[in-house]
């Protein structure tokens, strides 16, 4: 167990920036120690009596094997008290908060289905010829659902009732974005009883357009003190900018309107208005700004240094999947041998279908997949043969890259959805002993917070991702501090494919951001 006086200078520093800082945005790089340095900084407000019930947001692994467990690697935070509501609520301890969870869960649940439920019963009773007979059966299962929904209303509101009238414990409580929009709706804004707001991979909320910001800015502009952290704040540009922005430091600096700081500060590239670049000099302007509530760490701050190397594992579609690929890129559309026809409806739709080709699948008009080719499968069978008994990471996109993979090596463990919390936890801790030969994970699921770098220091990308915060942050689970080896990522690509626009499309992502970290005040300044 590790000492307080064991926290690099860096992390010192940024544990000052927070603790004095109502509203900061902290850029950390993967590694860097975000965690027990918001630990540290929100104890430390605690015993000064500053706040009472920190709240903190994370992604669903990060905040059920990663903000747990890491009291136990520190003597100063191992007696911390912490409620865990991370994930769905079965696996929490019972209380009030947690029968309101399951209530909420089950109304949204039924209220999403009550749309659908006029269709379910006509495509059910295809075969009545009495219209009357149908409608019939329509409004009786319409109103069923209805009096279902009204019956979890009323028990709901009653708990809830209760939650508002009782004081959580004054500890750290930490959830996972699946439970924003709950903890939005239990309480109005201003009257949580969570005086600090930690997000700890803010980017989650970069959509100015989605549900969950436009419910979060609410609380947050109310909230006493708000963090946000993050390793990659701006894995598209600028644009990722606002939404964290405006989540920790409100109107203030930015205005409350996305469209209008567009407007400001933008210019369309494209007469429909999809993409947009900086006016002149309004980059310098919205980066003076983001000084005013941001600080960085270096990454030639870090006692580690990321030493990753990067390679491709070039590979030849076979003949008959290249006329496949073919026609889709020129066509938008291809048949294959008894199969209906495959259309892409749009340029986008087609790029999809051309990344499944790719990987050697296809979905039909009815989400069935039809296999292709074997190529990058193969590619992969000899990179696993080549490595001894070097571990490897293996990340996927598709449920069809997993399936082909667990074919071939039976039973492979993987961190992805649908996975339980307790299964996730065993394979990071079998993977981290070094009893895992392959690991299977989904950057969605995996690529954010945990700590991978003890099981090895080989990472095979089956397909590379567009975001470049998934190529990032995914990296970053081997590339870390406490890293002894060595690290290497290989990237399977097919030749003459969409792989290398998605490969070229990263880099050029990766220096955009790159150039935006450069310009933010480095902690400790």
């Amino acid at each position: 167990m590790r000492k307080k006086s064991d926290l690099h200078e860096y992390q010192q520093q940024a544990i000052d920036v927070l603790y004095e800082r109502d509203s900061a945005l902290a850029l950390m790089p993967v590694g860097a120690g975000k965690t027990v340095v918001t630990w540290t900084a929100a104890l430390e407000l605690m015993e000064a009596g500053v706040v009472k019930r920190p709240l903190v947001f994370a992604p669903m692994r990060v905040a059920q094997l990663v903000w747990p467990p890491e009291r136990f690697e520190w003597e100063h935070l191992k007696d911390a008290g912490i409620v865990k509501w991370g994930g769905e609520p079965a696996s929490w301890d019972d209380s009030l908060w947690k029968t309101s969870r399951q209530l909420w869960g089950r109304r949204t649940s039924l209220e999403s289905r009550l749309p659908g439920i006029p269709e379910r019963i006509r495509k059910k009773m295809e075969g009545e010829e009495n219209p009357n007979v149908v409608n019939r059966a329509v409004n009786e299962a319409v109103e069923a659902a209805q009096d279902a929904i009204n019956a979890v209303v009323s028990e709901e509101r009653k708990v809830n009732k209760q939650v508002r009238r009782t004081a959580p414990p004054e500890v750290v409580h930490v959830t996972s974005y699946e439970n924003l929009m709950w903890i939005c709706e239990l309480y109005e804004p201003g009257e949580s009883p969570f005086d600090l707001w930690v997000f700890d991979e803010i980017g989650k909320l970069k959509n100015p357009k989605s549900p969950r910001y436009k419910a979060i800015k609410k609380h947050t502009r109310d909230a006493p003190i708000v963090w946000g952290l993050n390793a990659t704040p701006a894995p598209e540009g600028f644009e990722d900018l606002f939404s964290q922005v405006q989540i920790v430091a409100g109107p203030s600096l930015w205005g409350p309107s996305f469209h209008k700081w567009r407007m400001k500060y933008f210019a369309p590239t494209d007469y429909q208005g999809y993409e947009w670049r900086l006016q002149m000099g309004a980059k310098e302007l919205l980066l003076a700004d983001l000084n005013k509530i941001g600080f960085k760490v270096d990454e030639e701050q870090l006692s580690y240094q990321k030493s990753m190397e990067h390679s491709q594992i070039a590979v030849d579609l076979p003949l008959a999947a290249r006329t496949a690929y073919g026609r889709m890129e020129k066509e938008m559309m291809l048949t294959l041998p008894d199969q209906p026809t495959i259309t892409a409806m749009s340029a986008a739709a087609a790029s999809m279908k051309l990344r499944q080709i790719t990987q050697g699948f296809i979905y039909d008009e009815d989400g069935k997949s039809t296999v292709i080719h074997t190529a990058k499968l193969d590619a992969l069978s000899d990179l696993i043969d080549s490595m001894g008994r070097e571990p490897l990471l293996v990340a996927y996109e598709f449920i069809e890259d997993l399936e082909a993979i667990r074919k071939i090596w039976k039973n492979v463990p993987y961190l992805g959805q649908g996975l339980s919390a307790a299964t996730a936890a065993q394979h990071v801790g079998d993977w981290n002993a070094r009893k895992l030969p392959v690991l299977a994970l989904h950057p969605y699921s995996a690529g954010h917070g945990l700590n991978l770098q003890a099981g090895g220091s080989h990472i095979c990308w089956y397909a590379l991702p567009w975001p470049l915060e998934s190529w990032l942050q995914t990296n970053g689970r081997i590339d870390r501090q406490g890293q002894t080896r060595a690290c290497y990522s290989h990237a399977i690509v097919a030749n003459g494919t969409i792989d290398y626009r998605v490969w070229e499309a990263l880099k050029s992502k990766d220096a955009a951001q790159s150039d935006i970290i450069r310009a933010i005040r480095k902690v400790g300044q």
